[in-house]
């Protein structure tokens, strides 16, 4: 039986363990703390990066808005150009038409106002002469009673009929209207139409 005075034996290699293992940092290869951290900055990076290109396509959409309103303004110059000369040939246009309808009349419209004053009975008045689309409308009064006057147009319709200068010229010479004028009770309003017959080119 030893002695409890025996000395004690220690190994060449002993130490005192003086870690603190709650302190200690992990000793994992990949952290947590770095995990998270790479992850944050990942994220913050994308938003980063989705904010810049946000900037920059509204930064490429107001160029493109401004180019745009700048081309616009340049080209208003030339857009009031083209309604003017738009306006130009529709004037001509109109023009032009208005010698090829009146080319195709088979009269001139001189020669049938002269015609129409020559052989109007001394009691009615013409108060307008209308020539549109292949037909002539003579407007006017008379001071006559009703039946008077319907027998004095019914005569004067015929005596155009059979005027050599008018009556082959159209295809219809007929009374259209013949009423009471509103400003005159003893005057009589008329309305005669006249259809032309087209020119055979």
């Amino acid at each position: 039986m030893k002695s409890s005075r025996d000395r004690l034996f220690l190994s060449p290699n002993w130490h005192v363990d003086c870690r603190l293992i709650v302190e200690l940092p992990e000793d994992s290869v990949v952290g947590v703390r770095f995990i998270s951290y790479a992850i944050t900055s990942s994220i913050a990076l994308a938003a980063v990066l989705f904010t810049g290109w946000l900037a920059y396509r509204d930064l490429s959409l107001r160029h493109m808005i401004d180019d745009a309103e700048q081309r616009i303004e340049e080209d208003r110059w030339d857009v009031i150009e083209i309604k003017r000369l738009q306006r130009f040939y529709e004037q001509e246009s109109d023009k032009v038409e208005s010698a090829f309808t009146e080319m195709r009349n088979p009269i001139l419209i001189s020669g049938f106002v002269s015609e129409i004053g020559r052989t109007l009975p001394d009691k009615m008045v013409v108060d307008s002469i209308d020539w549109n689309d292949g037909r002539v409308t003579i407007r006017g009064g008379l001071r006559e009673t009703s039946e008077r006057a319907s027998l004095l147009l019914g005569s004067y319709v015929d005596k155009l009929r059979d005027d050599p200068e008018i009556g082959p010229n159209f295809s219809s010479i007929t009374v259209t209207g013949l009423n009471r004028s509103t400003e005159d009770e003893q005057m009589l309003g008329y309305e005669i139409s006249l259809k032309l017959k087209p020119r055979i080119p």
